[in-house]
């Protein structure tokens, strides 16, 4: 089918690439490794997990997510409670 996206046509590499976001955007400071920079991803995503809900499945997410995208890109959220 025309205009459709297959797993034969892309990789899972290549899929991953529009998500993940270089650390010379997320850190300050720091530098683009290649020349000329890499494209920039399409749809860019910052992962949130909340490690104490979901089963106690947060630090099984982190690890996941991390090795899939910039570990930049993953943060545990800590539960804050407000009292007023």
């Amino acid at each position: 089918m025309e205009g459709t996206l297959t797993t034969d046509s892309v990789s899972d590499s290549d899929f991953l690439k529009e998500f993940y976001i270089p650390n010379y955007i997320l850190v300050p400071d720091s530098k683009s490794d290649s020349t000329p920079p890499p494209q920039l991803p399409q749809c860019p995503v910052l992962v949130f997990i909340n490690s104490k809900s979901g089963g106690q499945l947060g630090a099984d997410l982190l690890k996941t997510y991390s090795a899939l995208l910039n570990e930049n890109q993953v943060r545990a959220v800590r539960t804050f409670f407000f009292f007023f």
